[in-house]
C-alpha cells in the first residue's frame, strides 16, 4: 500500500484507502480517477459493485502476478499491476485513465484512486 501511495503521489494522484468495501454511492461521490484493488481476491469480492459501476469511465486496476492476468481480465480489470511493481509500470497503467479523469494542474483536491 505504501508503494502504491508513493507512486500515485508522484503522478499527481492520491490514494484513498477504504478499510471496508465502499458502496457504489460512496465511490461515485469520491469521483476517483481509478479503482485499485491490491489483490485479485478483493476484485473478485467486488463483482456486484463493478457491475453497478460498469457505465462509468473509470479504469479498474488490480495488483496481480503474471499468471493471474487472464483471470483478472475476466473479473473486469482494465490493467494489471504485476509484481514486482515498478514506477514505470504504475505510470503506464495510469496512462490508460481517460483524460477527463486525470488530475489537473494544481488540483484541489487531487482525484482519488480508491482501494
Amino acid at each position: 500500500m505504501y508503494l502504491l501511495g508513493r507512486y500515485a503521489e508522484e503522478g499527481g494522484y492520491r490514494i484513498v484507502h477504504e478499510l471496508t468495501a465502499p458502496t457504489s454511492e460512496t465511490i461515485r461521490a469520491l469521483q476517483p480517477s481509478a479503482i485499485v484493488f491490491t489483490t485479485l481476491e478483493e476484485l473478485e469480492k467486488a463483482q456486484s459493485q463493478r457491475i453497478d459501476l460498469v457505465n462509468w469511465e473509470m479504469p479498474i486496476l488490480v495488483c496481480s502476478s503474471g499468471t493471474d492476468v487472464a483471470q483478472a481480465r475476466e473479473l473486469g480489470a482494465d490493467h494489471c499491476l504485476l509484481h514486482p511493481l515498478s514506477y514505470e509500470a504504475f505510470q503506464a497503467a495510469l496512462s490508460a485513465i481517460p483524460e477527463h479523469n486525470r488530475p489537473r494542474q494544481n488540483p484541489l483536491p487531487n482525484p482519488p484512486a480508491t482501494c
